[in-house]
């Protein structure tokens, strides 16, 4: 292949385009020594605000009339959804989804847990310290862009541009011998959850792997001239610190994306096969990343996904019913991946949404709420149970500030304090992942924070 002068100019520019993807996500993270053992986070983000009181609901006839009452005319009919082999406090049942026949199988198997009404908190917050003004809220509360930062940063009463997987990295870097792959690998592009004061995310492409420079190939003698003319570039002196910058996080980001694609070339085949959507795709993408964790010198990982679509202000039967069997079935394909891998017990995945919805309805649909229902799977979380408080689903519960927006009885910190805890960060050191962690958790107190981790 022959390089036009335009053709050339045409790569050069595009460069731009791999700057977006891929400079400034590298980082320096812990490196697997022989014998050490591996562990990784997967934060599915359901973008929209998933109403999550429709995924797991009450099924005990008393508790399921109530529901029925309140939700109107979005209850699912209750011959129609599937009986959870749980029962709770005072003989309480609950139920699933129709759309989640795999994630019941999951839960009622011990390996996924639900945490129930959990959200972003500035405090321990009541009904008397909302309506009063004087409890501390979450900046934005109920807005879509607030609190999907609030999930990812943990840091609901402050906008702040570092994240909880970020955070994490951070701790766990120093003193360790460094790898050119960061910890934080994202499949939907940079975001907040990965993002740290010295670490940042490496971002993938779910279908296509590590991303390349376009013509970039020093294997290819027909790339030979633009190759050569871009590490020249790469390798001259620049007086202007960010051209500097901008030559030496390019050239890192260049030989990475060769190491992801050279040890990805050696991923093991799995038989387990992956549906043909967005989400499973990502996840299968993962579980390869994971089979080659020792090619990448990893030993702790974070992995994002978004799968978005979910904030339904109509048709929430209708959509609920085509996009929940997207999840069961992805989290049900990686759950087998992971264990024809032999790191079922090795990966914890959970699911985080902007925030419940509405137990009402506004006629078509459900609105903006605040607490929801959250999965988490994986051999090493103790399954088979709902965790936190499930509410009553009743008029007058005293956690309902409007329209059935229930404040959380778990907060997102709690929740992520049990993973960081799991993950490896030290009890001294979930001030720094978790700054209002002691507003809801005494760190070295000996207790789990909220009790799902085995």
């Amino acid at each position: 292949m022959r390089w036009s002068r335009r053709r050339f100019l045409g790569h050069s520019g595009a460069l731009s385009v791999m700057a977006a993807t891929q400079l400034g996500v590298l980082g320096r993270v812990a490196h697997a020594a022989p014998g050490e053992d591996y562990r990784a986070l997967v934060c599915i983000l359901l973008a929209g605000g998933a109403d999550s009181f429709n995924m797991l609901l009450p099924y005990d006839q008393a508790r399921y009339d109530a529901y029925a009452a309140v939700r109107s005319d979005l209850a699912l009919a209750r011959d129609g959804v599937l009986p959870l082999a749980y029962a709770g406090s005072d003989g309480q049942a609950f139920a699933l989804h129709p759309g989640l026949a795999e994630v019941r199988d999951l839960f009622d198997a011990g390996d996924l847990a639900f945490i129930a009404n959990v959200g972003p908190l500035a405090e321990p917050t009541d009904r008397s310290g909302y309506d009063s003004g004087t409890a501390r809220l979450p900046l934005g509360l109920f807005s879509h862009a607030d609190q999907i930062a609030q999930w990812q940063t943990s840091v609901p009463d402050q906008r702040i541009a570092t994240g909880v997987g970020g955070r994490m990295a951070d701790v766990l870097q120093p003193g360790r011998p460094l790898s050119p792959i960061s910890m934080n690998v994202s499949l939907s592009g940079t975001n907040v959850f990965q993002t740290g004061d010295t670490v940042t995310g490496y971002s993938i492409d779910a279908v296509e792997g590590a991303r390349q420079v376009g013509g970039y190939d020093p294997a290819d003698p027909e790339s030979t001239l633009f190759t050569q003319a871009l590490d020249a570039l790469l390798e001259a002196e620049y007086p202007d610190p960010f051209r500097s910058s901008y030559a030496s996080q390019l050239r890192e980001a260049i030989d990475s994306g060769v190491l992801v694609q050279s040890a990805l070339a050696g991923a093991p085949t799995l038989t387990t096969g992956f549906s043909a959507s967005g989400l499973s795709a990502a996840l299968a993408q993962i579980a390869r990343i994971i089979s080659v964790r020792d090619a990448l010198g990893a030993a702790r990982q974070t992995f994002f996904v978004t799968f978005g679509g979910w904030d339904h202000h109509d048709d929430v039967i209708e959509q609920q019913a085509s996009m929940l069997p997207m999840v069961s079935r992805g989290m049900s394909e990686f759950n087998a991946a992971l264990t024809e891998l032999g790191v079922n017990d090795c990966v914890t995945t959970f699911t985080i949404s902007d925030f419940g919805r509405t137990l009402t309805s506004n006629g078509k649909g459900s609105d903006h709420g605040w607490g929801g229902h959250n999965l988490v799977m994986g051999a090493g979380v103790a399954g088979s149970t709902i965790y936190g408080a499930y509410p009553a689903l009743s008029p007058g519960n005293p956690l309902d500030v409007g329209r059935g927006r229930y404040i959380p009885t778990t907060s997102v910190d709690a929740f992520y304090a049990e993973l960081a805890l799991w993950f490896g960060v030290a009890p001294a050191d979930l001030d720094q992942v978790l700054p209002n962690i002691r507003r809801f958790y005494a760190p070295g107190s000996g207790s789990p924070p909220v009790g799902f981790m085995s």
